[in-house]
């Protein structure tokens, strides 16, 4: 029987002593951190290490502060919102009374949101062949803070093509969640040598090669306009402009390939069956459009399509 006791308090003593150690809780004045919420182990050091040291260092006991910002934690408050926490019922509280906790964050100035843009514009420049592309920010946060962590974002022109945008918008994301977006507008200056008028177009004029010329303009804020000659010789002018005008698309139109008084072969289709018979153009016409035409034979006006050079096509 003495032998017994005596092994009992050998194998008792020999024990570990940190089975027998109250965990010691000690807030520290200040601590940085980096998560949308406050764990325990933020704000304190706990100790013994252990699994149980562990476990109630990821008790969450408050919302963090704003990227960039702070926040006092009284630690009367911490205590009090663990009170209900079986887990640390024999904790030995010690440390600081108070807590500053700052949360880290990423700051972006105005000047890094300029680069951001550059960067985009020199990345799509094989969009923009033949074309130097400059932004200039006037309207744009003066610093964004986004939470610490990875960082990438994504622009978007407010035009697809870019040209003529007036604003980009820049997603933010931080390890590669959304984090904020935010809208920088500006003034673009797109300078590439494109086609204008030489001279005044009146409305109908034939474009030839001396009544335009190709000079550098900015084509920030224009729609498809032509940059080579080549492109609008024979055409012709849609509406009048006046000499130095960039020339866009909606100022010509193709030339009409039927013209007024012109004989015109007439195709009279039904199904399978087709006649053909002759014409007289009333208008001039362009290719797919419908115009008057006379009919030889009845000398009746019916409406035909325009199908090419000399035809015109009316189904009955």
């Amino acid at each position: 029987m003495k032998f017994a006791l005596f092994l009992f308090c050998i194998v008792a003593l020999a024990r570990p002593a940190a089975l027998f150690a109250q965990l010691t809780v000690n807030f520290q004045p200040a601590v940085t951190i980096t998560g949308s919420r406050i764990v325990l182990g933020d704000i304190a050091v706990i100790g013994p290490a252990g699994e149980e040291a562990e476990a109630i260092g990821q008790l969450p006991v408050a919302v963090s502060p704003a990227p960039g910002k702070t926040k006092e934690l009284y630690t009367v408050s911490v205590i009090n919102s663990l009170r209900n926490r079986q887990e640390v019922a024999e904790v030995d509280w010690q440390g600081s009374q108070t807590i500053v906790v700052r949360r880290q964050g990423t700051f972006i100035n105005r000047d890094q949101l300029q680069a951001i843009i550059d960067q985009y514009l020199k990345e799509n420049s094989g969009r923009l062949a033949g074309t130097n592309i400059r932004f200039t920010a006037m309207r744009a946060p003066e610093e964004l803070t986004l939470p610490a962590g990875k960082l990438s974002w994504t622009v978007t022109p407010s035009r697809p093509g870019i040209t003529g945008s007036s604003s980009f918008s820049i997603a933010f994301a931080v390890d590669d969640k959304p984090a904020t977006t935010c809208v920088v507008r500006g003034r673009l200056e797109a300078v590439a040598e494109v086609v204008t008028a030489a001279v005044r177009l009146n409305k109908g004029d034939v474009i030839n090669d001396s009544n335009i010329a190709v000079m550098q303009q900015d084509i920030g804020g224009l729609n498809h306009p032509y940059t080579s000659k080549e492109q609008l010789i024979g055409m012709q002018v849609a509406r009048t402009v006046n000499a130095g005008t960039v020339l866009e698309q909606a100022h010509i139109a193709a030339p009409p390939i039927v013209k007024d008084g012109e004989m015109v072969k007439i195709f009279a289709r039904k199904g399978a069956l087709q006649l053909s018979t002759s014409g007289l153009a009333k208008t001039d016409g362009r290719l797919g459009e419908i115009i008057q035409v006379k009919n030889i034979g009845s000398n009746k006006l019916i409406h035909c399509r325009v199908d090419g050079p000399g035809m015109v096509s009316v189904e009955f």
